[in-house]
């Protein structure tokens, strides 16, 4: 191979790479922090001890079906909302199988849940750029209980 040959090679391998990591990046889309956490959390980062997860029952959140939230849905989470005003909340609303008729499917039941949810905090002072719905998994559990589980992570913010 001559000189020529190897450097067009050398520069379509540098190319390649470069498309690759500008395909990465756009697939991302709007979850930077949570990459940014996932990473870190591979090079030994202390996010994980400087983070807090609430699960809350599905059932003591939400009437059966609906996106309303019970009085006692509303009042748990404007307290967990008061007592952390700067932390940044990770909110996962499961996708549940619909076990009866609503008026909406089970991905716009979830979805409504979660701005719910995001109402109430941003009610109780929560910054609406701490708020992050996370609905990379939704409704991912081990167990049957966990799969009717809200999930609230709450981190602290970067200073």
């Amino acid at each position: 191979m001559t000189p020529a040959q190897r450097t067009t090679v050398s520069f379509l391998d540098l190319a390649l790479i470069m498309t690759g990591v500008m395909a990465m990046i756009a697939s991302v889309g709007d979850r930077h922090l949570a990459v940014a956490d996932a990473i870190s959390d591979s090079f030994g980062s202390d996010n994980a001890a400087r983070s807090k997860t609430v699960a809350l029952p599905l059932a003591s959140l939400f009437e059966p079906q609906e996106a309303r939230m019970t009085a006692k849905g509303v009042q748990v989470i404007a307290a967990l909302g008061g007592k952390n005003r700067q932390a940044e909340f990770a909110i996962a609303v499961p996708v549940v199988t619909q076990e009866a008729a609503s008026r909406l499917d089970r991905w716009e039941l979830a979805a409504a849940r979660t701005a719910a949810i995001m109402r109430v905090l941003a009610e109780a002072g929560v910054a609406d750029g701490a708020m992050l719905p996370d609905l990379a998994q939704p409704g991912q559990g081990g167990s049957a209980s966990e799969a009717r589980t809200v999930r609230l992570t709450l981190r602290d913010k970067p200073q």
